[in-house]
This record gives structure tokens, C-alpha cells and sequence, in this order.
């Protein structure tokens, strides 16, 4: 490879990065927001269902402005997109719901900080795959970074242990591997098994099915009446809308866009960054205290993020990292 395109890949790398990251931060205020519709008497189930509906819309408002969008050229009839595509596209949304489900029912069983232990283990697996199945180089500089971002991840969840109970079940520390073998599927799946179609109709697919799933599921548990919560209570609409924009549609187009320009290891990786957002906004937001440990933590994630950017994908394998997708 020339030094041209040397440069180009490097920026397409860097990019790719920024767009995880940021999305890492977007998803990060999730646990903030989840507690203050919580405090408003909104139910996990009901919230969840308001959140993906929120989001389905607000992927159709994006697609209307020309964002996400592909070029006419470049789009490609749904009856033309292959039947392993459209497979892969249900497993991905399975998956997406699946990891949902699991680590919401896990947090009622166990201490939230032990389920995201345990949660956060999915970028190993997702690396570990991929160097398997021969879709993504293993390389030392990678293996470092996942070690950093692993530790740094750790060090941030351990904080938020410091001085509370800890409640313990089997059932909840498996429904959290369940999740994190759910989102590996959800990110191996999503960096090449779908390269046709677009990242903003994959996230519309997913939330659609995720607000049907999630409001039959309110309606089995609470009935009608938990999911019209919102309406009786004006103060739930700004939070529902920001769960729906900037919790689930914006972060959802760009980690899948994310993952297809640097590959499913790195993009893992690097999502670790949602931890280190999510406690300092407790923080700030919350008043939650801040542990020296949880700094630590996420120096250390950003760290990982730098090594990985230092260190680019053998030439092979970041070829195989551009399939077709739409500016986000």
C-alpha cells in the first residue's frame, strides 16, 4: 500500500474511532436517564418500549433530512439484498434485543456494578472470534489495548462496589453472560454480515422490532397503564426524548457504521468508553461519588483507544473492514 493510501486508511481509522467513542458517550448517559425515568415512576419494560419507538421515529426524521442516507446509486432493492444478508440481519436483531433483555433482568437480581463485570467481558469474546474465524488479524498491539480497556473497565465498575452491598444470584450472573454473549453476536455479526444493507435501515430494523418485543413484554407485566405513564406525567416526555435520540438512534447508526470502518475488535474495544461516560455523569448529574480508581479506569480505556489508533489493521484485514455504508 502506497503512502496515500496509507494516510487515507489511517483517517478512515481515526474516524471510525471518533464515531465509537462518541457513541460510547451517548449510550454512557443511559444509566442516568434510566434512573430519572425510574424516579418518575416509569417501569424498565415500559421505558425500554418508549425508548426504541422514540428512536424508530427519529431514524425516519433522519432518513427524511438525507441523513444516513446512501446515494441512489449506491441503494440496493430489499429483494435483491441476498438471504444470507437477511439472515444475518435477523440474528443481529435478535441479538440486539437479547443483550437488552438479559442485562435488564440481570440488574434486578444482582448488584449492578457485578452485572456489568460481567458484561463488559463481551469485547474479549468478540476479539477472540474474530481472530478464530480469520476475520480480524490479533495482533500484540491489539491484545494490549483490549487488556487496558479491560482493566480500565473494571477499575470503573469496582468503584461503584466501594461501600454498597453486594447482592448475589446465579440466575443474574448468568442472564449477564447471556448478554455478553448476545452483543458479541450483535458486533461479529454486524462488521461484514450485512455490508448491503445500510446502517440507518439496520438501526430502524432493530428498534422497530425492539419497541414490539419490549411494550408486549409492559403490557404482560403492567398492563396498559405502565406504558401511558408519559401521559400523565408531562415531566417523562424530555427524558423519553432523549432516550429515544440520543440514547438509542444516533449511538445505535454509528456504532453499527463504526464497526464496519474499523472492525468488530477495535469497535469493542474502544466501547468500553461507555462506563467511564456513564460514571461521571452519575457524578455530575446524580451526585454519585467519584473514586480515584474509576480515574484510573478510564485513563487507562482511553489509553487503549491511542494504542489502538497508533497501530493500524495488517493491510489484508483492513481491506476486508470497508463494505459499502453511508455517511453518517
Amino acid at each position: 500500500m502506497n503512502s496515500e493510501g496509507s494516510k487515507k486508511m489511517s483517517k478512515s481509522t481515526l474516524k471510525g474511532a471518533i464515531v465509537i467513542l462518541f457513541a460510547s458517550a451517548l449510550f454512557g448517559t443511559l444509566g442516568t436517564v434510566t434512573g430519572l425515568a425510574y424516579q418518575n415512576g416509569m417501569a424498565p419494560a415500559s421505558f425500554a418500549a418508549w425508548r426504541e419507538a422514540i428512536g424508530t421515529i427519529m431514524m425516519f426524521i433522519l432518513l427524511a433530512l438525507g441523513i444516513g442516507r446512501p446515494a441512489k446509486e449506491e441503494r440496493i432493492p430489499f429483494s435483491k439484498v441476498s438471504g444470507r444478508e437477511k439472515r444475518n440481519v435477523c440474528i443481529a436483531a435478535v441479538a440486539f434485543m437479547t443483550f437488552s433483555l438479559a442485562i435488564f433482568y440481570a440488574f434486578g437480581l444482582v448488584t449492578v456494578a457485578l452485572a456489568l463485570l460481567i458484561f463488559y467481558t463481551y469485547p474479549a469474546f468478540v476479539t477472540i472470534i474474530g481472530g478464530i474465524t480469520g476475520k480480524e488479524t490479533i495482533t500484540a498491539s491489539k491484545i494490549g489495548a483490549l487488556i487496558m480497556a479491560l482493566g480500565g473497565g473494571v477499575l470503573v465498575v469496582v468503584g461503584q462496589l466501594i461501600g454498597s452491598p453486594v447482592q448475589v444470584r446465579v440466575l443474574g450472573i448468568i442472564l449477564a453472560i447471556v448478554a455478553a454473549l448476545a452483543d458479541t453476536v450483535y458486533f461479529t455479526v454486524g462488521r461484514d454480515g450485512y455490508p448491503s444493507i445500510p446502517p440507518a435501515y439496520a438501526t430502524i430494523f432493530f428498534l422497530f422490532a425492539g419497541a414490539i418485543v419490549f411494550g408486549i413484554i409492559a403490557l404482560v407485566t403492567g398492563g396498559i397503564e405502565s406504558l401511558t405513564v408519559p401521559f400523565h406525567k408531562p415531566s417523562l416526555l424530555p427524558i423519553l426524548a432523549f432516550a429515544g435520540v440520543f440514547g438509542a438512534a444516533i449511538p445505535t447508526i454509528m456504532i453499527l457504521s463504526g464497526i464496519r470502518m474499523i472492525g468488530a475488535s477495535r469497535a469493542s474495544i474502544l466501547a468500553l468508553f461507555e462506563p467511564v461516560v456513564g460514571v461521571v455523569l452519575a457524578s455530575i448529574v446524580l451526585g454519585q461519588k467519584m473514586f480515584l480508581i474509576q480515574i484510573i479506569g478510564g485513563v487507562l480505556v482511553l489509553g487503549a483507544a491511542v494504542v489502538l489508533q497508533l497501530a493500524p489493521e495488517p493491510k489484508a484485514i483492513e481491506k476486508s473492514t470497508q463494505p459499502k455504508s453511508p455517511k453518517v
